[in-house]
């Protein structure tokens, strides 16, 4: 409804109805003026004649009309989502039948999606259908999928309410002012988000029967998983890793990176370089800069007195080896 219809209904019903040379007069408006509004209002089933053909409106109350329209979209309705639930079985139908490449074929565990709007439209459907819990995983901050932030910390998010949500996060991701915010609002719509010296790909699990791979090094592209073995093991380690984090801690405007923060930080680099992964994916997993990643790669060489980055993992899985177990490996480096 615009302003005037509006204003034309309102009149009728403070005045309980009106011809339209009387609602033209009320309303300061011209004939034509008062005409096309009634007749708005009249196709909207807001207003009616009080006999057929009598120049005398009344108005109709809006649970009526209500019922006249919801009756008819209900059914339409309805029939839609019995279609679409039709056409959601059959496509997990045929999924079943998509072989994974190996001998014999077999459901395909892993599914590609590719295109952020496709990807997100993945995602809000997961979220939308989760009834119990979201655990994300490097989903906020720098090198994070924006499609995952918006999943979790959006003000309209597609999460519902009572889902619980659990957030873990490299140490690093508190001297993020975005993040902070973001955390703020997650926690304080009852989510706990907590950090860790863990290194673990972007992620998103819903329920525990879906898990969402956002971190690779081809963009636009998301694994989704559903295979219940691998989902189970996917959980394992991000659980684990969760058991040994620690609560979110804001920096209070502090910028300043505590020197263990630091040498926790390159001895991860130093493990993930001798995995054999790229420095941009060393400084998206762990939440930092590449330049600032290169940086301490350069710095733990001299450190550790390495000519290469795979001698410095042996290097450095040699303190791992003869360490305290009391002690955190950074301070052996």
């Amino acid at each position: 409804m615009g302003d005037e219809d509006l204003a034309a209904y309102q009149f009728l019903v403070t005045t309980g109805g009106s011809t339209l040379d009387k609602l033209a007069r009320g309303l300061g408006w011209g004939q034509a003026q008062a005409a096309r509004v009634l007749s708005r209002l009249g196709r909207m089933k807001l207003a009616r004649s009080r006999l057929e053909g009598c120049d005398d409106w009344i108005a109709v109350h809006p649970e009526t009309v209500r019922r006249q329209y919801a009756r008819p979209l209900s059914g339409v309705i309805d029939a839609w989502q019995a279609q679409l639930d039709g056409l959601r079985e059959q496509l997990n139908a045929l999924s079943g039948l998509c072989a994974d490449g190996t001998e014999g074929g077999g459901p395909s565990p892993v599914v590609t999606i590719e295109g952020a709007s496709d990807i997100r439209a993945a995602l809000e459907d997961c979220a939308a259908r989760c009834a119990e819990e979201a655990f994300a995983v490097q989903s906020l901050g720098r090198g994070a999928p924006a499609l995952a932030q918006n999943a979790l910390c959006a003000d309209a998010g597609p999460l519902g309410p009572d889902v619980s949500v659990r957030v873990l996060l490299p140490h690093l991701s508190r001297y993020d002012a975005e993040v902070r915010d973001c955390v703020a609002r997650i926690s304080a719509s009852g989510g706990e988000v907590r950090t860790t010296a863990a290194s673990l790909p972007a992620l998103i699990a819903f329920d525990r029967s879906v898990v969402f791979l956002l971190d690779g090094e081809e963009a636009g592209k998301a694994h989704m998983v559903k295979h219940e073995a691998l989902v189970e093991f996917i959980l394992h380690t991000v659980v684990s890793a969760w058991a040994t984090s620690v609560a979110f801690q804001g920096t209070g405007g502090n910028n300043r990176i505590p020197e263990w923060l630091t040498q926790e930080t390159k001895t991860a680099i130093v493990q993930l370089l001798a995995a054999g992964y790229k420095d941009e994916v060393v400084a998206r997993r762990l939440g930092i800069g590449v330049r600032t990643c290169r940086k301490y790669i350069a710095e733990m060489f001299g450190d550790l007195g390495a000519q290469s980055r795979f001698q410095a993992g042996w290097i450095i899985r040699d303190h791992m080896l003869v360490s305290d177990p009391e002690r955190p490996v950074a301070n052996t480096a």
